[in-house]
């Protein structure tokens, strides 16, 4: 099932709290899995601990900086222009990096949607027919009754004692998947460790524009916005790859709608009948419209993350270094080049 992508993957645990607890029970708590269960909690939190300790000291390390900063003498004031003319040449340089790579994935899940939409224009019909045929009763008994119900849902349903909903729009979008699953896999996997190439977070991750900063502190500064930008975008880019991935399925449901709205209004004898001729007379309409525009949609909300990884940077990374290079202060501060240091370290560990 589709679901199945917007869904945190892990392992699956039959725990019994109740024999776990009981000490006459015959259950050794391994039994249990609740022993299991807790080590794989104690290692996602821990997990967690790590992300959110990181991000913490990368912030702390920012703001160190921006202390070492502020402490420039008026005879480094060259230095800043040049630092910020290098920057907005880096910047420039490097978002045209990352949209060029970015462009990349989007046409290679422009080949696989496209593949998708010749398979679904040509097997549409017969797939639903023969995967609707499938989950049907022997004795059709009542059948009429969940068909229906599932026209009034547009296209959804899941019936009382069944194991799973019947989805027509599933059964329509089927080789839209099956065509584009592999790549949307490699483009947004579940976990980090499986990132590749063909990744977009792999891409964001490459992004980098302090290789350029002459000025430690600045540089320091820089690494550590950009550190905390990238897992910003790494929590919006899950966001949004749900919504481009569940857009193929709700763009078909939408074409779809005034046709079971259509079949859900029969009655009487022969309704069945009726109500399957309705459907499928709206598949054959739309059938060479409604994928190639789930494909569009697909592709324009792909573009549309495109523009906001770019921009965000492009954004939050200026406003970030101008507000940093335009400090000035006369005041003599403590020095805090060994705290700089000492984070570093702390972040290197973390990091192992």
């Amino acid at each position: 099932m589709q679901e199945s992508k917007e869904r945190f993957i892990t392992e699956v645990f039959t725990v019994s709290s109740t024999a776990y607890f009981d000490e006459k029970s015959h259950l050794k708590p391994s039994d249990t899995e609740i022993p299991n269960l807790r080590e794989l909690l104690k290692s996602l939190n821990k997990s967690m601990e790590k992300k959110l300790t990181t991000e913490y000291v990368n912030e702390a390390k920012g703001v160190l900086s921006l202390i070492q900063s502020v402490q420039l003498g008026t005879d480094e004031n060259k230095t800043k222009a040049r630092v910020l003319e290098d920057l907005q040449s880096s910047l420039k340089k490097e978002l045209k990096t990352l949209d060029d790579r970015l462009n990349s994935l989007c046409c290679n899940l422009e080949e696989c949607l496209s593949r998708g939409v010749e398979k679904s224009e040509k097997l549409c019909v017969k797939t639903t027919h023969d995967m609707l045929a499938s989950v049907r009763p022997k004795t059709n008994k009542g059948f009429h009754k969940i068909y229906r119900a599932i026209c009034e849902r547009e296209g959804c349903y899941w019936p009382r004692k069944w194991n799973e909903p019947i989805d027509l729009n599933k059964f329509l979008t089927k080789h839209m998947y099956d065509n584009i699953n592999q790549e949307f896999d490699l483009m947004f996997p579940v976990d980090d460790n499986d990132k590749t190439e063909k990744s977009v977070q792999a891409q964001v991750d490459k992004f980098n524009v302090s290789q350029r900063v002459l000025v430690s502190s600045i540089e320091i500064f820089i690494k550590t916005q950009e550190t905390k930008l990238r897992a910003s975008l790494a929590r919006d880019i899950i966001k949004k790859k749900k919504k481009i991935y569940s857009s193929i399925k709700t763009t078909i449901q939408q074409k779809m709608a005034p046709g079971y709205k259509r079949a859900a209004e029969e009655r009487g004898d022969g309704c069945m009948e009726r109500m399957e001729g309705i459907i499928t007379e709206t598949i054959e309409q739309l059938k060479y419209h409604m994928f190639s525009e789930a494909k569009s949609e697909a592709l324009k909300m792909f573009n549309d993350l495109k523009l906001y990884i770019i921009k965000t940077l492009e954004s939050e990374l200026m406003k970030s270094v101008e507000r940093f290079l335009s400090q000035t202060s006369n005041i003599s501060l403590m020095d805090v080049s060994r705290e700089i240091e000492e984070l570093e370290r702390l972040s290197q560990q973390l990091s192992d």
